[in-house]
Parts: C-alpha cells; structure tokens; sequence
C-alpha cells in the first residue's frame, strides 16, 4: 500500500467562508512544516493559528487554523493535518499549489477512506456508508447510512460468518473419524444450525430489492391517458412547478424527471407521454420513451379522471406495482364506478396528495419500514452478489449431505459461503474491488 503523503481540498470549490484542506501520509508533518509558519505538531489534535506561504517562491497565501492527527489516531489511520482556510477558489487552490510543492501528491478519489480501510480504521461497508452519507438526500438514507457506518450490517454478517464456521467445526469430527458411522454430532443438530443460518442469511438478501431502492431512489412511472392531469400531480408531488400544464391533451412529448423526498423516503418522479394512438410522429415518440420508463419502472402511477375501458388493459400489461389515482376528484364525480382502490386528488383543493403520498411510501418501501430502524439492509448490488454467493454454497452444502457425499466435499461449500461474506466485509479485498468501491467518492474524502 502507497503511504506517501497526499493532499486534497476537503470542501467544495467556490465561494463560501471557509475551506477544509487534508494532507495525509507519512512526512504529511514534514510537508506540513515547509508550508505552514509556525508548525506545531504538539499537542495534537489541538487547534493552533499559522501563515501559510509558498515552499518554494515565499510567497504568501493566508493566514489558516491547522491541527495535527498522529496516526494511527486518525481518520486515515497516518499521520493527518487539517488546514482551514478562507473559502472561494484562489486561497483554496493556492494552499494546495503550495502543499504539492512541498512534497504531497494530489489524492485520487476515495484515497483517505480507501487508507482508512487498508489500515483497519474502518471495514468497506463503513467506506460505504461514508458515501451514502455525503450522497444522502432523504432521511431514510441518512438514517440507514448511519445505521451501516455504526457497523450494523457488519455485525450481522460477522455473525453469519460465525455461525458458518461453528457448522464447519460441528462436521469436523466426521472428517477426522470417518470410521464413525453415526458421528460425535447427530444430524438434527447440524441441520439445525444449517437452516437457522441458511433462513437468515436468505432474509438478508431479501431486502436488497428495497435496500438498492432506497439508495438510488424509487423509481415512479406517472403514466395515463392525454389529459388526465399527470403533469399537474407531478408538479403536485414535487411542490414547485417542474412540468408545462396545459388543456391540451398531448402537451407533455417527452418524459420528465425529477427528483422527490416523501414520507422520509427518495423517490425520482417521472411525468410521460399520455399513452393514446396518435398520428404526431413526435407525440409517438414520447409515447414510445413514456413505455420504455414503463418497463424500468419501480412503481406506476396510473391517473385517469374517469373510468376507461383500456384501464385493465394497461394494468394487466404493468410488470411493476401499480397506484391508482383519480385525479380531479374536485369536479363531479364519473357515472361510472370509481375503482375502490384509487386514490382520489384534487390538485386545487390538495385533497388526497398527502394520502398519495404516504401509499407511495407504503407501496415502495414497506419492507424497510416493517422492519424499522434496528435490522441491517442490503443497499448495493455488490451486497446482493455476495449474498446469493453465499446462499446458493450453504444450498449447495445441505444438498451435497443429503447426498451422502464425502464430508471433506461438502465442508468445501461452507468454506467458499464463509468467504463470500469476509469479502463482503472487505477482510481480504482485491484491488479492482476497491477500485470500484472508491471510484465514485470525493476527491477529500
């Protein structure tokens, strides 16, 4: 691992009071006393007032606040210096011009927490959740992004990595006296422990579906006929106007998308193309886009302000579930039978948004909210993989003991399950993986 010290402005560019700069590595002190006047290394992590100036040319660059960070005490497990400096673009990129030359490197994005990771400051599902934290736009993200940074989910998976090896240790005598004929462990005792550890393992993989929802944001489809007031509840659930709202049917040509916080959770709204046959070559076109985000979809809204014979039609072909809203419930009411199951809104009176709204929530992220803010969830693909990898070897255990194979052979798939949920955790981690996992971080964190 590179340990050479790196440098990076920590807060955004631009205007603003303040900037936060990070140099970390070993001879991040010495660094630090070329630029910094007076340097005071101790006490640390005590506060203490420098000008800066430029290494090489002497030139002055402001007046900041510095504290030191002996490793492994810090957040990247090296010695660290923090240095707050007035805010805008040209102090900012003026220190780091002068740390640079000084002897640090730029960083690469990710490179404090990947050292952070690498020096056992922190496993890479809190490298995760560092991200998800800085990228949260909800609170349920916030909140679940916490929960992983306080090691929820690795402490859940360290347990199923236990009970694994406790399996393993429970098989171990048939491998060292196969002579046995019934063992030392009974078969209803290893059975036990197999699918107490199998059923949770699948549980855990079975939120993944909401968990990545709620990281990336639920995908909601408004879709219905021309005219039925889908921009007009699009702009309702978003609380500004966003869409063009007209009287005209097929006003709306392409599809709109934009992002929304309700009831807790994030969701990105997306307003179509009323779904009609129509000779416009450019109404079909956004005809066309609305059914391609129709088959993306996490969750439809369907909007109709009366009852149409192609309703079912459209339900029935909908792969995702599906809200149904009557929309312009102010004016008098259908001759039909409305559905029972609509949900009726006014966008000028505002009657039915906030019960829209909560359905919405209910409807894309039940499972995260059955199970409240105490049990770990899957929220990465990466998670998922893992999983499944993990299930499909404790499967492939019991379906292997059943068919009286070899115990060696079958321990085999307990130890791959094992592995699939360390590397999870990131106990031994390849390079591509970590290049993956701190591609998209900031270039300070």
């Amino acid at each position: 691992m590179l340990s050479d010290p790196i440098i990076a402005l920590a807060t955004p560019a631009g205007r603003g009071a303040l900037a936060l700069i990070r140099v970390s590595g070993h001879g991040a002190f010495d660094v630090a006393a070329r630029v910094l006047h007076p340097f005071h290394p101790q006490p640390s992590r005590t506060v203490f007032r420098s000008r800066a100036s430029h290494p090489v040319s002497g030139e002055p660059l402001d007046d900041v606040l510095a504290v030191c960070f002996p490793g492994p005490g810090s957040y990247s497990g090296e010695d660290m210096v923090e240095v707050s400096t007035h805010g805008g673009v040209l102090v900012p990129a003026g220190l780091v011009a002068g740390f640079v030359a000084g002897g640090a490197r730029p960083a690469l994005p990710g490179e404090f927490t990947r050292r952070a990771v690498l020096n056992g400051k922190m496993d890479l599902l809190q490298a995760e959740a560092t991200a998800d934290l800085i990228d949260a736009g909800a609170p349920a993200q916030r909140q679940r992004a916490l929960h992983q940074l306080e090691r929820g989910l690795s402490h859940r998976l360290e347990q199923l990595r236990g009970q694994v090896v406790e399996i393993e240790a429970l098989i171990a005598y048939e491998i060292d006296f196969p002579e046995e004929d019934e063992g030392p462990v009974s078969e209803d005792r290893v059975e036990r422990a197999w699918r107490t550890t199998r059923d949770q393992v699948a549980r855990l993989l079975a939120t993944a579906p909401e968990g990545e929802r709620l990281r990336e944001g639920a995908l909601v489809v408004i879709a219905g006929p021309p005219n039925a007031g889908k921009s007009s509840l699009f702009n309702a659930l978003l609380g500004h106007e966003r869409a063009i709202v007209t009287e005209l049917p097929g006003t709306t040509r392409d599809a709109i998308e934009a992002p929304a916080v309700m009831e807790g959770f994030p969701f990105r709204l997306v307003d179509t193309a009323g779904l009609r046959d129509s000779d416009d070559r450019v109404e079909r076109l956004g005809i066309e886009v609305s059914r391609r985000y129709l088959d993306a979809a996490d969750l439809v809204l369907f909007c109709e302000d009366a009852p149409s014979p192609a309703r079912r039609e459209f339900l029935t072909a909908c792969r995702a579930p599906v809200v149904s809203v009557r929309t312009k419930a102010d004016l008098a009411q259908p001759s039909a039978a409305p559905d029972q199951d609509s949900i009726a809104v006014s966008i000028i009176s505002g009657a039915g948004i906030d019960a829209l709204r909560q359905r919405l929530a209910e409807t894309a992220f039940g499972g995260l909210v059955a199970l409240g803010d105490v049990e770990p969830v899957v929220t990465r693909e990466r998670h998922r993989a893992a999983l499944r990898t993990a299930l499909d070897e404790l499967e492939g255990f019991w379906s292997a003991r059943r068919e009286k194979v070899d115990a060696a052979a079958t321990a085999t798939h307990l130890r791959a399950a094992a592995g699939a949920l360390e590397d999870l955790i990131g106990v031994v981690t390849p390079d591509d993986v970590l290049d993956r996992v701190f591609a998209s971080f900031c270039v300070g964190k």
